[in-house]
């Protein structure tokens, strides 16, 4: 009478081959997570605190303030070159831009000063994007006070100002216009 084959032992190398990238992996996510996470409080530090004064110029030299939005609704979207998510939610902003109330002022808010990314670069980017309304170009202060110059690769996030100048919503990463058009409805006058 023949034996059964054993079963078969994984060696300690195929052991090895399986739990390594699953605890990489795991870390990963775990990190991935926490950074979020951190982004997500640093955006909601945000909410309900008023505008912050600035002076910012458009890339047609209009110089832009605080005191320019008082009175209406605007709608402030960071973004940046070599941000994949910038690129993909493009189209559909530009659409939104086309049906904005007469009572909305959207600003683009470039961060790439900020990333030290090259003109040429940051030329193409917004010559990319094809935005109807104005782009500005970040200094640290004005990024420090909406979340943090250190975060300045963090991008695409959407603030949504009401018209007393105060932060109502702050929306991380790609948006649909439908949750701008929502956030944009909880503040109207």
């Amino acid at each position: 009478m023949t034996q059964p084959p054993s079963p078969t032992r994984l060696s300690r190398r195929t052991w090895l081959g399986i739990a390594v990238p699953l605890a990489l992996g795991g870390i990963y996510l775990l990190v991935t997570g926490l950074i979020r996470r951190h982004v997500d409080e640093l955006i909601q530090h945000t909410i309900g605190r008023p505008l912050p004064e600035f002076a910012l110029r458009d890339r047609a030299g209009r110089l832009w303030s605080a005191q320019d939005l008082r009175g209406k609704r605007a709608v402030l979207h960071f973004f940046r070159s070599r941000c994949h998510a910038c690129e993909a939610e493009a189209p559909t902003l530009r659409q939104l831009e086309t049906r904005l109330p007469p009572d909305v002022v959207w600003l683009h808010v470039m961060t790439d000063v900020l990333l030290d990314v090259p003109a040429a670069e940051t030329e193409a980017t917004v010559a990319r994007q094809q935005f109807t309304r104005p782009v500005l170009m970040a200094d640290g202060p004005f990024l420090e006070a909406f979340h943090r110059v250190s975060w300045s690769q963090v991008t695409p996030v959407t603030y949504v100002v009401d018209s007393a100048g105060v932060i109502r919503f702050g929306l991380r990463g790609r948006q649909e216009p439908a949750a701008v058009e929502l956030a944009l409805a909880a503040v109207a006058k």
